[in-house]
């Protein structure tokens, strides 16, 4: 983000030192070429360099859930139908073996 492109009016936020995240109770962002304001009551503003990590590890996350979902595959319609079976056929032998 450009210094310039956000002004933070942050009346009750008084971050520790070397702090990473900023609790906000209220304030108002002064978007580039917005000719409004946006009150904020409530909630907290990340560092630059925590958003930096955060999103590198969406990223890492987003491609590890896929090669999961890659390496997963179809189960195919013949292993369906065989687990159908013997389920089945375990059931009846039980309610055999309990009568």
């Amino acid at each position: 983000m450009k210094l310039g492109a956000l002004v933070l009016a942050v009346l009750v936020a008084v971050p520790a030192s070397g702090s990473e995240v900023i609790g906000v109770e209220r304030a108002q962002l002064f978007p580039d070429g917005g000719a409004a304001a946006v009150e904020v009551q409530g909630g907290c503003w990340l560092s630059e360099s925590r958003c930096v990590r955060t999103a590198a590890e969406i990223e890492r996350l987003r491609a590890e859930n896929e090669a999961l979902r890659q390496h997963a595959g179809d189960t195919s319609f013949t292993v369906a139908v065989v687990a159908l079976v013997l389920g089945l056929g375990a059931g009846f032998a039980v309610a055999k073996l309990a009568n």
